[in-house]
């Protein structure tokens, strides 16, 4: 081989310099300090003239025998043979000229520390095995060299990759342990399936490639890292750690389709600008995307196996074609949204039973549509999570919401799937494009009766998005806040909050559904009781907006105290007080519709009262007339009701003051005839 000066001129030092520890080659010292026990042994075939033995210096390595004594302690090439002393330094730089291609056989299993090629053509090691002995055996190979290895490779301290030139390994057989790391050049991986073991964690260095021979074949490794390039080619590359290793470099395959294969329990974070075209399929452990295009050009067939799971960081959009979601992920979420804003757009098909999606901080928002089947989806964490798509599934799909964050159901198609809606906690917004349902679920439960009150909402961002024939339940920490957009639901349930916010519209019933309520309403925003059905109270709550009754049976349970700011009667109706004590109602403004009428019933005199400090129309004290005489009370005439000056209630009989008025003035008329009646004396 070419030495790297003129022969009789010292040379200058080799140095390999990996994670701050260096090997200097020119003694050898090592760290600085003499290290006695390994020489540099120099590649030459003939150790009589300044030559390595011709142009292509080929022979055999060995460790013993009388022939092929191709080592010298020289340089220069001008020393004496030997046969090979295990456990030192090899280097291939003999002689002046070794300028083409060349072969060293490698016979008896030769120790070696190190393995340098300094100059040349391309250099083929073939046969048996080389035991890399070194504390960080390295190949360093020259820029413009290349040296391909059909001999395997072992030993339990690694590999390092040094140098600008090229190293191509061939053998299947490869079994050293320990981490493999391309600190500089080009790592060819030859024909063939797992040329580097599979229990290695290769490190591509900045600047340096990993590169396969094309083939069709899978190529499994320990763990990636690093920010250089790794080429796959047409092959499949699995990376199965068992750690947490972040690759900040490019995965490519020149267009021949490779793949990507996440095994192992670990994490793998992809930071890189990758362009591979294949598929990625998460078979176990965590891969973190950040980069927009971390799992390269967008492909089809990306899977996401039970267990394994899709995290998104540092606010990245991603675009793939699809994604099949199997199993419930690693229990954080088979897709999480670590930080940051983050989109995925791709079709995405759930199997399995249950499915859960995360986030932990930031927003992740999900553009494409979503097929459930028959999974049920949880949604967890203290972030957002946005569903651009379509969400389907078959009729069993459940829709369950977890943790403090907020889900948005967004787009502009109806959701289809028709399972039970549960927000067990944190909020459950509603963005369809108007008039849009977001979901097909008649059944919607808010709260689970565990957190603090409206721990769990449910909140309209648009208008009218739950099916007309919903019923919604409310439980102690639930509230369903209309924002101000207006809404229609069948059914009413629960012991939670329905605000109506300023300008929230929300009818109930019209299907003539009866609903019983034992929460409260809050705000400006207006209730209708629609249909024929009843709408029973059982609590008692105060809200400043208009109640409107449409029909059927508004009925107050025992003892409520209902309090609105305006009772509108629009269609006939029945008010039940239900024959029990105590029982009050009291609007700011009463208006009855002309023509309609409403009917109290179960109404006891003196115990129930019905107050009301505008009643539209009607004058006070009058009775007979309308609107007074479209109120009637069950035993009453129509004609008896009336509205008393005297307190502002709306009742069948005079109250107990006018009472006490017409006792007073019947007793005076009484002693009055009396004392007429008596005799005189």
């Amino acid at each position: 081989m070419i030495p790297l000066i003129e022969r009789n001129v010292r040379p200058a030092p080799y140095r390999r310099c990996v994670g701050g520890f260096c090997l200097v080659l020119m003694g050898v010292t090592l760290l600085g300090a003499p290290l006695a026990a390994q020489i540099a042994l120099y590649w030459d075939i003939n150790g009589s003239a300044a030559e390595a033995g011709g142009a292509t210096p080929s022979g055999t390595w060995r460790t013993s025998g009388t022939s092929n004594t191709n080592w010298s302690t020289n340089v220069g090439g001008d020393v004496a043979t030997a046969n090979w002393t295990n456990g030192n330094i090899a280097v291939f730089s003999a002689g002046t000229d070794a300028t083409g291609s060349y072969s060293v056989t490698v016979a008896g299993a030769p120790t070696v520390d190190s393995i340098v090629i300094q100059r040349g053509g391309t250099i083929t090691f073939s046969s048996s095995v080389l035991n890399l002995t070194g504390t960080l055996p390295s190949i360093d190979v020259a820029t413009g060299t290349t040296a391909v290895f059909d001999t395997r490779l072992s030993g339990a301290n690694g590999l390092v990759k040094a140098g600008g030139g090229i190293l191509q390994l061939n053998s299947t057989t490869n079994n050293y342990t320990g981490d493999t790391v391309i600190d500089a050049g080009t790592l060819i991986l030859g024909p063939g399936k797992n040329i580097l073991p599979g229990t290695t964690a290769v490190t591509v260095g900045a600047g340096a490639t990993m590169e396969f021979s094309a083939g069709g074949n899978t190529s499994a490794i320990a763990a990636l890292g690093g920010a250089g390039h790794v080429n796959i080619r047409d092959n499949q590359i699995r990376i199965g750690d068992v750690s947490s290793t972040t690759f900040s470099g490019v995965i490519s395959d020149g267009g021949g389709g490779g793949t990507l294969r996440k095994d192992g329990s670990g994490t793998l974070t992809l930071a890189g600008a990758s362009t591979f075209s294949g598929a990625t399929s998460l078979n176990a452990g965590t891969l973190v995307v950040a980069n927009n295009t971390a799992l390269g050009a967008a492909s089809a067939g990306n899977a996401i196996a039970n267990g394994a799971a899709l995290h998104f960081s540092g606010g990245v959009a991603v675009n793939e074609t699809n994604f099949t979601l199997t199993g419930a992920g690693d229990g954080t979420g088979v897709l999480r949204n670590l930080d940051g804003a983050n989109s995925l757009t791709a079709s995405l098909t759930a199997s399995g039973a249950a499915m859960t999606v995360g986030s932990d901080a930031g927003t992740l928002t999900l553009a494409g549509d979503l097929n459930l089947g028959a999974t049920n989806l949880t949604i967890v964490g203290a972030g957002s999570i946005v569903l651009g798509g379509v969400v389907g599934g078959s009729g069993a799909t459940q829709l369950v919401k977890q943790g403090t964050g907020t889900l948005t159901l967004a787009g502009n198609s109806a959701n289809t799937f028709g399972g039970a809606v549960a927000i067990n906690d944190g909020t459950l917004a509603l963005s369809k494009m108007s008039g849009i349902d977001a979901f097909a679920s008649n059944v919607i439960t808010i709260g689970d009766g565990t957190g603090a009150a409206g721990s769990a909402a449910l909140t309209l961002l648009a208008y009218q998005q739950v099916p007309d024939t919903a019923t919604v339940t409310l439980q102690s920490d639930g509230v369903f806040n209309l924002n101000n957009f207006s809404e229609k639901i069948e059914a009413i349930a629960g012991a939670g909050l329905i605000s109506l916010s300023t300008s929230g519209y929300l009818t109930v019933g019209s299907l003539g559904t009866s609903s019983t309520f034992g929460g409260a309403v809050s705000g400006s925003g207006t209730l209708v009781k629609d249909g024929t059905g009843t709408l029973t109270f059982t609590n008692s709550f105060s809200f400043e907006g208009v109640f409107e009754l449409r029909g059927g049976t508004l009925a107050l349970g025992s003892g409520t105290h209902l309090t609105v700011g305006t009772l509108h009667i629009t269609g006939s109706t029945i008010l039940d007080f239900g024959n029990s004590t105590a029982t009050f109602l009291n609007a700011g403004i009463f208006t009855i519709a002309s023509g309609v009428t409403l009917t109290i019933q179960n109404w006891a005199d003196g115990v129930d009262y019905f107050h009301t400090q505008n009643f539209t129309g009607a004058i006070l004290d009058a009775r007979g007339v309308a609107p007074q005489n479209q109120v009637t009370f069950t035993g009453f005439s129509s004609n008896s009701t009336g509205w008393q000056s005297y307190d502002r209630q709306v009742t069948p009989t005079p109250e107990p003051a006018t009472y006490g008025a017409l006792f007073l003035s019947g007793c005076l008329a009484l002693l009055g005839y009396r004392r007429f009646r008596a005799p005189r004396r």
